[in-house]
């Protein structure tokens, strides 16, 4: 099986397709998705957010308190006629087309769809449900590939470290008898506007040695931001972005006591 494609190439060929993807999976978010699409768009986090249960344990899902409950970031999912349901952001166009309605603004997931990294390189994931006809074998622009996917790694790194931040309070919480997710959800917007200052002053050739040194880790299986990693090898930038991740983290715990929400100014919430 052909497992390697070029980048450009199936950039071409996602205007071909149907949109399996945007109508079939739920689309996981990070929380720095969610902090680049509220403001990229200059709207409320909760006008696209859906909120999913999940069953499964992963450094990715939240708690609201103390409870066994936890959930995940997605992407809403608008109900169509036929029952069916897609992305709230995927643009229907004449003749039975559709386009994502933010492409420049589009979750990282969806940037690296269907491609992840694994032992022997950049690969199609076997869930992918790209038609079998676009997935065409070329001469891969791998670095570029990799590049995506290593950026990848390190966003969901970070916001698992700002996940177990949250839930080390949040599980201390009695449980509640009304779901109210807006109280992460300014969690997470403000953390990433804490850390946006330090993001910008990371230079454009700066990050590809991030990236890559980031893998370092995740590969192994390790985030590279737990309190037990200390990496004296990392460039200079690289050590700079990892304390200024950590620092914006101590600062957002340190502030969320400070934060009161009135309960009659939160907008209805979606649990899928």
């Amino acid at each position: 099986m052909m497992n390697k494609f070029d980048r450009t190439l199936m950039q071409g060929t996602c205007c071909a397709c149907p949109g399996h993807c945007c109508s079939q999976n739920l689309i996981n978010l990070c929380g720095h998705d969610v902090w680049v699409i509220a403001t990229g768009l200059g709207i409320e986090p909760t006008s696209f957010l859906a909120f999913a249960q999940m069953e499964t344990d992963s450094p990715y899902h939240f708690r609201l308190d103390i409870s066994e409950e936890a959930y995940c970031l997605a992407l809403n999912m608008r109900e169509q006629p036929d029952g069916s349901r897609r992305c709230i952001f995927l643009m229907e166009l004449p003749g039975g087309q559709t386009r994502c309605g933010i492409y420049s603004l589009r979750p990282i997931a969806c940037r690296a769809y269907p491609l992840t990294l694994a032992e022997d390189g950049v690969v199609v994931k076997p869930w992918a449900m790209c038609p079998e006809r676009f997935l065409v074998p070329s001469q891969p622009d791998i670095d570029s590939w990799q590049q995506e996917l290593e950026r990848h790694d390190m966003e969901f790194s970070i916001y698992a470290l700002l996940v177990e931040s949250w839930n080390r309070r949040a599980m201390t919480l009695p449980k509640s008898q009304e779901l109210n997710f807006r109280p992460l959800v300014d969690f997470v917007m403000e953390f990433y506007q804490r850390l946006e200052p330090s993001r910008e002053a990371v230079t454009v050739q700066e990050w590809p040695g991030i990236w890559k040194h980031w893998r370092r880790f995740t590969g192994a299986g390790v985030n590279p931001l737990s309190r037990h990693v200390n990496d004296a090898e990392g460039s200079e930038s690289w050590r700079w972005w990892v304390e200024s991740i950590r620092r914006a983290v101590v600062q957002s715990v340190q502030a969320l006591a400070s934060h009161a929400v009135d309960p009659e100014m939160l907008p209805e919430e979606i649990v899928v």
